[in-house]
């Protein structure tokens, strides 16, 4: 029995392992970026050795997959019951589904995170919005899952704007505007909670004077227009 408690501490004390320089690298890249931020700067702040990195992920790009994934799975997740729940209720209407339907499973998940409160979440929109510009960021690939629920996204899409079905490249272009007005939206909202709203940014002063469950509407309502224009 002595053995096997043994065997649960080191286990558990893996995992807290494994979790911390995750937390720590993602707070360092989204300060300073992944070119930016070295594997000795992790280690300093994560109280741990350069063995222990190389035990767990084994090179820097291997940490920067583990550090985007962990939290992309929980939000393809979420997408995926989101996705169920407007197709059964699209086959128990009999009808396609509206583009109000589908920006909100996109943008629902990660607002709801943010409102959360949990820093982790905040770094995180902060390194996506840094990882299209870092030298490299090329050889990141999404999940497979992720994929997944973009192709299913895009079968409902075509069914909701029968117009695009046959237009891949309009179509494309159409989540590409989803994408990028949600992560900005996203990034801005982390920005105004963090009191770090640049000044050159127009009626800075306005966008706090909306709640964020409004923002979330709002963003939801501009990005299901675009979707059926």
């Amino acid at each position: 029995m002595a053995a096997q408690d043994t065997i649960i501490a080191r286990s558990e004390t893996a995992v807290a392992t494994y979790d911390r320089i995750l937390d720590i690298a993602e707070g360092l890249f989204a300060s300073h970026g992944i070119q930016g931020t070295s594997i000795r700067q992790i280690t300093e702040l994560a109280n741990v050795n350069v063995a222990a990195v190389n035990y767990h992920f084994g090179t820097k790009d291997k940490l920067v997959d583990a550090v985007i994934h962990r939290r992309f799975q929980k939000l393809e997740e979420d997408r995926a019951l989101a996705l169920d729940r407007v197709e059964e209720r699209c086959r128990r209407e009999n009808r396609p589904p509206t583009t109000e339907e589908l920006a909100a499973v996109l943008v629902q998940s990660p607002f709801g995170y943010l409102r959360s409160g949990d820093a982790g979440w905040l770094n995180f929109i902060r390194v996506l919005a840094r990882l299209m510009w870092e030298p490299g960021a090329e050889k990141f690939a999404p999940l497979p899952s992720s994929l997944g629920i973009f192709e299913r996204f895009d079968a409902l899409l075509k069914k909701a704007v029968p117009a695009l079905d046959t237009d891949d490249a309009r179509r494309c272009w159409r989540l590409a505007f989803l994408r990028s007005a949600s992560q900005q939206t996203m990034l801005t909202l982390a920005m105004l909670r963090e009191e770090r709203l640049p000044n050159a940014i127009a009626f800075g002063d306005a966008l706090t004077r909306l709640p964020e469950d409004e923002v979330e509407k709002e963003l939801i309502r501009f990005v299901a227009a675009g979707l059926a224009s």
